[in-house]
């Protein structure tokens, strides 16, 4: 079995490098996409089972905008002309694993041709009416707006509400892409090759839909969930393999620190998210340990 590790990363080259020091293995390959805005490349390791993107194919990531598809699409693309993978995992570079390489693979063996996708409730997925998720697709965003800055989203809030809240959308104002039910959920998957071959046949085919999530909000949120569950595999499905933390209201995870130690020991996923050795080096050294070799 090989499987594709699609690693977005934008600081903490240290951290980065003993995300691959856990990686060494045959049938793990890890492709790298550093953010534009960041210098760190030269000072992440290199190995040979380790490829950077190329300079132009790299994007400057910005806060939900469709610059992270762009980021995800080139890594996918970079990593099917090196091999036709079984699995492409999308993680961040914040990231590390919870078991060991080989206890990684005794999981895909098992869980053989399995999507692995997150959803969150929404109108298309255990709600029967439209709520804050829903509203990110179903109206137009306009670029300039988009971004963390504080003007910014006070008039991001002023138009979700001129066009009828975050709860419900004027008719007029409503955006829709065909005949597809819009799906939500965390940034990261791990798709099989065959659901993967069909997303990038979809794509090349269907340039529209990438123009439609061009002004969704928040787009890696939805985009991938989207055309998982409306291909002919949104059955073969099951929930992803992150453990993440989010507290009420957060606009970012949790930061695990040795604290969090029972909990991530307990858990039978297979990758957490997020780690900061500026905040807690102690639990990214026990996680080394404890998977290492």
């Amino acid at each position: 079995m090989k499987i594709a590790i699609l690693l977005l990363c934008h600081k903490n080259p240290t951290q980065i490098n003993m995300f691959i020091d856990l990686m060494q293995n045959d049938s793990f390959d890890l492709f790298i996409h550093v953010d534009k805005k960041s210098d760190i490349v030269d000072q992440i390791k290199k190995s040979n089972n380790v490829y950077f993107l190329p300079d132009n194919k790299r994007i400057d990531v910005g806060w939900a905008s469709i610059s992270q598809i762009k980021a995800t699409h080139n890594l996918i693309l970079f990593a099917k002309k090196k091999c036709e993978y079984d699995y492409y995992w999308l993680c961040s570079g914040q990231d590390l694993p919870l078991k060991n390489c080989q206890q990684i693979l005794d999981f895909f063996i098992s869980n053989n041709n399995k999507n692995f996708i997150n959803l969150i409730p929404s109108k298309h997925n255990g709600l029967n009416k439209e709520n804050n998720y829903d509203k990110r697709n179903a109206i137009y965003y306009y670029d300039f707006f988009m971004g963390r800055e504080k003007w910014k989203s006070v008039i991001r809030r002023l138009y979700v509400a001129l066009t009828g809240g975050y709860l419900y959308t004027f008719p007029w104002f409503k955006r829709k892409y065909k005949n597809f039910r819009f799906y939500f959920g965390s940034q990261w998957w791990c798709i099989n090759k065959e659901t993967m071959n069909w997303i990038i046949e979809y794509e090349k085919n269907n340039p529209d839909y990438f123009v439609y999530y061009s002004h969704c909000s928040t787009p890696d949120e939805s985009y991938y969930h989207t055309l998982v569950m409306n291909s002919p595999f949104a059955l073969n499905r099951n929930d992803y393999l992150h453990y993440i933390i989010w507290n009420n209201g957060a606009s970012s995870p949790q930061v695990f620190t040795i604290n969090d130690k029972n909990i991530l020991e307990k858990t039978n996923l297979l990758m957490a998210r997020k780690f900061d050795m500026n905040v807690d080096a102690e639990i990214i050294s026990w996680i080394i340990n404890k998977n290492k070799g």
